[in-house]
């Protein structure tokens, strides 16, 4: 099989549907099927190809008939040409399946490719209704025109947990019946067993991702505090437009020395820091699932995490890590506590969170994934929806 993914986001951009696109490429080339990635070229100073891990990489212009007088002149002179571009991509790799990868300006142009060469449609929800930064379906009614269609007419979809599933439906207003399905984000394994840990001089609780409101990186940094982990260093991981007052918050609460912001950390660093700390800690207000959940775990790493979205379904409290209400810095730091405070505790979380990741190791998300794009290519369920049952 050829795949066409149709990523929102890919490489030199970090974050969690960049690593999924990433790893879900990788995946279908080592099982002998060819892979294309397309995505929006932000910003337009990037290349237009590239190959990126033996990945071809394709960057249109997908511009989309709103904002200002300037942007839809742009998107009135360039989208039939951009439209055109995609589809000589698609068939210059033969593509069989278009897979739409979180849905941004990237789901507009898939659809009108899938449609014009009688491809099969594969859309993924990974919660961007309501994880996009820039709030993009609370804003843009071209969005949610392009969401909907896409629902509607996709004969496939997925999503990245159940509680985002259940969100899909009600959004749409029907249930998306047996053509929707749960498909898990994965993590490599290996990736875990091939880096050491990040040196620092003392323990740190770890966070990471990007640094927005919905991420509640303020809630953690309080809890930082008010936990009393004197012996402890916070590292926050991630770059986003609430750094200033993140890094402002942790002069006021008088923990600047012992809050360290890195930035962003490339897939290297991101493992040695996960191998590195004591225990992660993802304190999100709004979470679809928490891919960085599963790293932490794959680390061997016990998790304290909001209990918001799909988070549950991965870290089981008590079992693989701590749960707590999303918001709540005295409960958060408490949790923290309870870990800082008992080294048996963080080993046997951590122990348990390693075998529960085994379940999503890329082999097996990959293979599900797979299994989706064969019954697409069932030339019987074209144009009419295909069941997706099994998670």
């Amino acid at each position: 099989m050829n795949i066409a993914i149709f990523a929102s986001a890919f490489h030199p951009h970090f974050g969690g549907v960049e690593e999924l696109c990433r790893q879900l490429a990788h995946a279908v080339r080592r099982r002998g099927h060819g892979v294309v990635v397309l995505t929006n070229r932000w910003p337009r100073s990037l290349p237009r190809f590239e190959e990126y891990e033996g990945i071809p990489v394709y960057r249109p212009a997908m511009r989309v008939p709103e904002g200002g007088l300037k942007a839809r002149l742009s998107y009135a002179l360039t989208h039939a040409a951009v439209a055109r571009q995609t589809l000589r991509i698609l068939r210059r790799h033969a593509a069989d399946v278009v897979h739409v990868q979180c849905v941004s300006s990237n789901g507009y142009y898939a659809l009108l490719a899938a449609r014009a060469l009688g491809l099969p449609l594969l859309v993924s929800a990974q919660g961007e209704r309501t994880m996009d930064a820039g709030r993009l379906y609370e804003r843009s009614a071209f969005a949610n025109r392009t969401l909907h269609r896409l629902l509607a007419e996709a004969e496939g979809v997925s999503a990245c947990s159940h509680a985002t599933l259940c969100d899909l439906e009600q959004y749409h207003g029907r249930p998306l019946g047996p053509r929707a399905a749960v498909v898990y984000n994965g993590v490599r394994l290996s990736d875990f067993q091939e880096s050491g840990p990040f040196e620092h001089p003392r323990p740190y609780v770890l966070g990471m991702g990007r640094l927005v409101p919905q991420k509640g990186f303020d809630v953690l940094i309080q809890a930082f505090v008010r936990g009393g982990l004197p012996a402890w260093d916070l590292i926050i991981a991630g770059e986003g437009p609430e750094r200033p007052a993140l890094e402002q918050l942790a002069r006021r609460l008088g923990a600047a020395t012992r809050v360290l912001f890195l930035g962003r950390a490339d897939r290297p660093a991101a493992v040695a820091l996960f191998k590195g700390c004591s225990f992660f800690v993802l304190p999100s207000r709004l979470e679809p699932l928490g891919i960085v959940n599963l790293e932490a775990m794959a680390a061997g790493k016990a998790v304290v995490a909001s209990g918001v979205g799909g988070v549950p379904e991965i870290v089981q409290h008590a079992a693989t890590g701590l749960l707590v209400p999303p918001g709540d810095p005295d409960a958060l730091a408490e949790a923290m506590g309870r870990l800082a405070g008992d080294a048996a505790l963080r080993q046997r979380l951590g122990a348990q969170g390693r075998r529960r990741a085994e379940e999503f190791d890329w082999a097996v998300i990959a293979d599900q994934y797979l299994d989706r794009y064969r019954l697409l290519l069932d030339g019987s369920a074209r144009g009419r929806g295909v069941p997706l049952a099994g998670n």
